[in-house]
């Protein structure tokens, strides 16, 4: 049989370090610093830059004398590299400045479809992979660091008139009944600002058509690096990464561009760039259930391929940072955290603190000579416990409880689109703070679902084992999403949507009901009316939720739809249709948006609670969490065969926290650790100690 490890396209768990060569400082210390690493227990490291330019006769011609050394030190100490080939820094890669190529200001301007910098760049690649092919500690590429796309130049332009003529099928026609527009012909748009939210009044589809091509057009670029690397390499794995979560942060703004759910299409790996700071402003008040949210989106946008996290944040950015990137102890936390939610590698950013540049004296896993601290004590904990158990873990996927939570990111492009308020203006994080407040309030009741898009489900067809998918703030829909809900519920799912659902086509165009596309027999409710300026009351058995100012949607109700919470005045707050073998449940306001926003925070949780009562039958965890601690993780992991065979629990507050689990028949624990545990029948009781993880293996 072979191992679990095999599966994954790295063949193992790698866990590490970035490493960063440097002109100036002494082979043998970084030799040294590479021998400390591999006794803290880790097994890679991510290495960059690929090239030391700084070793050649001549200013920037390529060199590899001190990567070399340093690739030639890692294979004899068993470390694994990732080559870094792309990322901020393009001195160091494909362009230094001798080659007369201007960095743009805005980095992520990238240079694409500039004829200089892609000769550059694809200069550099071959010649980096022709040198370092079948090196024995080259474990894999990283093709492109933190991605994104904001670029606006002209070639750009081009390339985006050409993905135009492929959309609209080379007529202008097409396009123009789209827009709303009169061009005569598709270049007339190279020759207009780029800006294609001034048509947003009449229509929002040519800012959703550019938001969509910003992404694309990003996994266009790395389907052209691999097919660079691949003349040369066939089979070192090669991958991206992304910076942030789609499920956390607005992927139409400047920074980002490129959706996770198109960028790992092109990638064998699915890496992440995390960083709390990312999370909100007081992150470490809510990394607790961010953090899974982030991991367990990244899982399932992964599907089957391997998902690690390629750089996770150390402390303090910079010498004085104003983010709130100091840390203790959350180093040590969020690495288990993310194992127990099935992340198949760590890389820690960085190994040493900067000793240059913007962030001189900031990141890093030692003191400033280069001495392992605390946090690589954490580190290298965390290592250990993955080498233990890194054949099952390789094989592990996350339990969702058979719930999964819809995103598509063609409604964050249509949100972005239409604006939130007025057409001018748009939206910042509205449709993404809806999926915090929804995951949050699963995660609060001892639930971790996964993600899965519109696109996703009419491709791959819903996993198995789904009973549950909830649809947060989505007003646009296509009809094809809606007949796969339709069929969803009539073989016997139950599906769960929020105010506004269905009002609109995927291109913005208004439906003559909502839900429209023949969902109004299927979820039992119509629109009638709808208000920015709700104010409602709804009484609850646990407390009450008060909307004021709110959003609320007065229903009509088809013949048989039960309402199973009302507000004070009567109207329905929750209603239920059955239909066919499944059911249909209905909230006229936006549940997500209350939850994240603390905006009536317990009633809120209350309404959940009142939810998850009617739609518990369709949830069927691995291992029950009967209660837990209000900043406790709970992560089951099943084996391949759906069996749970590893409880993750991790404590983010300051004192002892208890945690109920109720073990399905014929499961046992295994092994409790040193905590303190009780078991009595399939009851078992955990007291954890203040900001600690441990895992319960089963048998």
């Amino acid at each position: 049989m072979p191992s679990p490890l095999d599966t994954l396209s790295l063949k193992r768990l790698p866990f590490g370090v970035v490493f960063l060569a440097e002109p100036g400082v002494p082979l043998s210390e970084m030799q040294r610093d590479l021998g400390n690493i591999a006794q803290l227990g880790f097994n890679t490291v991510v290495l960059y830059p690929s090239v030391s330019r700084w070793d050649a006769p001549l200013p920037g011609e390529t060199a590899f004398a001190t990567i070399d050394a340093l690739m030639d030190t890692c294979a004899e100490l068993g470390l694994g590299v990732v080559l870094e080939l792309q990322g901020q820094v393009m001195q160091d890669a494909d362009a230094p400045e001798c080659s007369g190529y201007a960095q743009a200001p805005d980095y992520r301007e990238n240079g694409f479809h500039q004829p200089q910098k892609e000769a550059l760049l694809a200069k550099y690649l071959r010649e980096v992979v022709t040198h370092f092919k079948g090196h024995p500690a080259l474990i894999a590429y990283d093709l492109f660091n933190e991605i994104g796309n904001n670029s606006r130049s002209p070639e750009t332009i081009g390339a985006f008139v050409a993905y135009l003529r492929n959309q609209y099928a080379g007529d202008i026609q097409n396009l123009n009944r789209a827009w709303v527009t009169y061009f005569n012909d598709f270049e007339d748009i190279t020759r207009i600002p780029p800006n294609f939210r001034v048509w947003s009044w009449s229509s929002v589809v040519a800012e959703r058509d550019w938001q969509r091509f910003r992404s694309a057009d990003f996994v266009a670029q790395v389907e052209s690096w691999r097919a660079i690397v691949r003349e040369i390499d066939a089979d070192t794995p090669l991958f991206i990464d992304v910076l942030g979560s789609d499920a956390l942060h607005n992927r139409t703004g400047d920074y980002y561009g490129v959706s996770d759910w198109d960028a790992v299409e092109a990638s064998d790996v699915l890496g992440l760039s995390c960083y709390a700071n990312m999370l909100g402003p007081r992150w470490w008040e809510t990394d607790a259930w961010q953090w899974p949210q982030f991991w367990r989106h990244a899982r399932s946008v992964a599907g089957d391929k391997q998902t690690m996290v390629s750089e996770l944040m150390t402390a303090n950015r910079c010498i004085f940072p104003t983010e709130g990137s100091s840390m203790t102890d959350e180093l040590g936390l969020w690495s288990y955290q993310a194992v127990f939610h099935g992340i198949q590698g760590v890389i820690y950013w960085k190994y040493r603190p900067f000793r240059r540049g913007r962030q001189v004296a900031g990141r890093g896993l030692t003191d400033f000579d280069g001495t392992p601290n605390a946090f690589a004590d954490q580190a290298s904990e965390v290592a250990h416990f993955v080498q233990e158990n890194a054949e099952s873990l390789a094989e592990s996927q996350p339990d969702t409880a058979g719930c999964l939570i819809v995103f598509d990111p063609e409604m964050e492009r249509l949100y972005s689109a239409i604006g939130e308020g007025e057409a001018t203006t748009p939206p910042k994080p509205f449709y993404t703070d809806a999926h915090r407040g929804w995951f949050q309030a699963f995660w609060q009741n001892g639930y971790a679902p996964g993600y899965t898009t519109p696109a996703r489900m009419l491709e791959d067809g819903i996993p198995e084992g789904t009973q549950l998918i909830v649809i947060p703030c989505l007003p646009g829909i296509t009809e094809a999403f809606a007949q796969t809900l339709k069929t969803f519920v009539e073989d016997g799912g139950t599906v769960v949507s929020e105010s506004r659902f269905g009002l609109l086509d995927i291109d913005g165009n208004l439906q003559p009901q909502a839900p429209g596309f023949g969902l109004r027999d299927v979820a039992g409710v119509q629109e009638v009316s709808f208000s920015c300026r709700g104010a409602r009351e709804i009484f609850l058995p646990e407390d009450s939720l008060t909307l004021m100012d709110d959003y609320w949607q007065s229903l009509k109700l088809a013949e048989g739809t039960e309402v199973l919470i009302k507000a004070t005045d009567g109207e329905p707050a929750l209603t239920r249709n059955q239909f066919g073998r499944g059911q249909w449940l209905h909230l006229p306001f936006l549940l997500g948006h209350k939850i994240e926003k603390s905006e009536s925070p317990s009633g809120a949780m209350a309404y959940m609670s009142a939810l998850l009562k009617h739609v518990g039958p369709s949830l069927q965890p691995a291992v029950k969490v009967v209660s837990k601690g209000p900043l406790a993780d709970v992560s089951v992991l099943l084996r391949k065969d759906g069996q749970p065979w590893l409880v993750g629990i991790s404590n983010f507050a300051h004192e002892r926290t208890e945690v109920v689990l109720a073990l399905p028949e014929n499961i046992t624990l295994s092994d409790a650790g040193d905590i303190a545990c009780e078991q009595e029948g399939q009851s078992v009781r955990v007291m954890l100690k203040p900001r600690s993880c441990q895992a319960l293996h089963l048998c």
